[in-house]
């Protein structure tokens, strides 16, 4: 439990609604099977990076259009983005938002319930392969702690609704 401090206190800020553009990376595999030419079904999970480390965990239904050598398809996942299992403690601590600075508390990021609806069209590599390009929209609830040192009791909590357009670019095997 070294000194920590968590300095970003952010002009982007204002009000409940956060106006900064993030580029933030996303990893994510997704498992299942087809189960017509038209309807595939699986569960997945992976580490994206908003402000904080994620790991969500989301079920995924996808429908293509047809299956042709380029075929269209779209895509619905929902699930859980698990946040940081532990607590960090920090000596001094300045965030975004209210209340903008604590001293000797515990943050920990919780994180919360996610949807991404997606299209896109996949390109037939093989028999066994695809590449599929995609684009989606996300919509990510984020909830953060703040506690004392000693204790529980959490001092304040902060919710945050995430959105964010994003572009996909994935191997499907058969």
């Amino acid at each position: 439990m070294g000194n920590r401090k968590l300095s970003d206190p952010s002009n982007n800020f204002n009000g409940n609604v956060r106006n900064d553009m993030l580029v933030s990376p996303s990893v994510t595999m997704t498992n299942g099977g087809i189960i017509n030419e038209h309807w595939a079904i699986g569960f997945g999970m992976g580490f994206e990076i908003f402000k904080h480390n994620l790991t969500p965990v989301f079920a995924d239904v996808r429908y293509t259009l047809w299956n042709n050598v380029v075929s269209p398809f779209f895509s619905f996942k929902m699930g859980y983005a698990i946040g940081n299992l532990r607590k960090k403690h920090y000596d001094e601590l300045y965030l975004p938002y209210q209340p903008f600075q604590a001293t000797n508390v515990y943050f920990r990021n919780r994180g919360g319930f996610m949807l991404h609806p997606e299209m896109g069209f996949m390109v037939s590599l093989s028999e066994r392969a695809d590449l599929l390009f995609s684009v989606a929209y996300r919509h990510q609830k984020m909830k953060t702690a703040v506690s004392e040192q000693f204790g529980w009791r959490y001092k304040w909590e902060h919710k945050e609704n995430m959105n964010r357009l994003s572009f996909g670019l994935a191997i499907m095997f058969r």
